[in-house]
């Protein structure tokens, strides 16, 4: 009775059209009333021996794993043993028909190993680049020490303060000083991006005004851009929450890093920073997953624009990887993708999204879009 009622139901749910896996029906309890003649095969057992054992004697927490399969319309993996005592792994399917569940069945051992390998091969190499990052850390601030005391040394010396130096003597300590400026700023941005590559970073979610802290960094480049002969403008008048949640602290790294390329790279014209709400459709298209809850005044857009030589394309498509830039010979586009790889991993963080638009000769145009509510 109970075959005829299942082999109805069967044809409803089309379970017998996937004959080249194993069926099985089971009741509520998970004993075996019926299998089809693959599911042999695929637990390389007589149908008699199958019938002696329930679900759960075939398959580790089988029945629960049939149940969850049913509830959720999903597949799932589960570890079972062959008649000769050997492990190997099912994927299954489960219908609830009546007081009964109709389980579909396939070997993936053989995917399932690899995906597993690749899994624990990806958490080893998470841990070791963690670790390297740790150490560059570490090792970073032991080097930062030494190069204060020559900066600050050859200050000093450029100030008089070590007596009269003659014209060479003075050119030489001023290129030391430069050199040891540079060398630090290079070693501040490594330490900046080994720690957004590990999350050494402390996070600190909290309510701000986004129009005060954008201004107050700006006043930091102010005199550079004087020396630059440059503009640089700031526009808010379509921003309608001023007031948002988002981390304070990183927003400012991320508008510091794209400024700071931004500067680096116009010795004509002007720097423009704009903020304002994007739409949600734009939004999506950027990659972003946006809630149900969020409306077109959740998400912020910042824009950085210049006018100054612009990136290659073949560059942009690398803008992001620092490591892909070791190669070529240019040092400035080594510190540029450091800073702009540290604004993407900390942007990422955010939940947000990062690209840059340009063209030689016509300037380019930094994109950041983070949500400024809770998601």
């Amino acid at each position: 009775m109970v075959f005829k009622n299942f082999l109805s139901k069967a044809k409803d749910i089309d379970i017998l059209a996937s004959l080249p896996d194993g069926v099985m029906l089971i009741d509520a309890d998970g004993k075996i009333e019926w299998i089809n003649e693959m599911a042999g095969v695929l637990l390389k057992m007589p149908k008699g021996e199958i019938f002696k054992l329930d679900l759960n004697g075939i398959v580790e927490s089988g029945l629960d794993l049939a149940k969850q399969a049913a509830e959720s319309g999903k597949s799932v993996v589960g570890r079972a043993k062959k008649f000769d005592g050997k492990d190997f792994y099912l994927e299954i399917t489960a219908k609830n028909v009546e007081d009964y569940f109709v389980v579909a069945f396939r070997d993936v051992t053989q995917s399932y190993k690899t995906v597993t390998n690749i899994i624990v091969e990806h958490e080893n190499y998470q841990k070791i680049n963690k670790d390297k990052n740790s150490f560059l850390v570490k090792l970073s601030n032991e080097l930062k020490s030494p190069i204060h005391s020559i900066m600050g040394f050859s200050q000093a010396m450029v100030d008089g303060l070590g007596g009269e130096m003659s014209d060479k003597q003075e050119k030489y300590i001023k290129i030391i000083n430069k050199n040891s400026n540079e060398v630090l700023y290079l070693i501040d941005k490594i330490l900046e991006l080994s720690k957004t590559e590990s999350n050494l970073f402390e996070y600190d979610f909290q309510i701000f005004d986004v129009t005060n802290t954008i201004q107050n960094v700006l006043k930091n480049y102010e005199q550079t851009v004087k020396d630059k002969n440059l503009s640089l403008n700031f526009d808010c008048e379509e921003i309608v929450k001023r007031a948002i949640f988002s981390d304070e602290g990183i927003f400012k790294i991320i508008l510091q890093n794209i400024l700071e390329t931004s500067v680096n790279s116009t010795d004509i014209g002007s720097i423009n920073v704009k903020i304002y709400h994007p739409d949600l459709e734009f939004v999506s298209q950027q990659g972003i997953e946006v809630p149900e809850e969020f409306n077109d005044k959740s998400y912020l857009m910042l824009t950085i624009s210049d006018t100054g030589s612009g990136i290659a394309e073949n560059d942009l498509d690398v803008i992001f990887e620092p490591y892909a830039q070791l190669d070529r010979a240019n040092k400035k586009n080594i510190v540029r993708s450091i800073a702009l790889a540290s604004a993407k991993n900390l942007v990422k963080h955010l939940q947000g999204a990062i690209w840059v638009e340009s063209e030689p000769m016509q300037g380019t145009t930094y994109n950041v879009i983070i949500p400024i509510e809770k998601v």
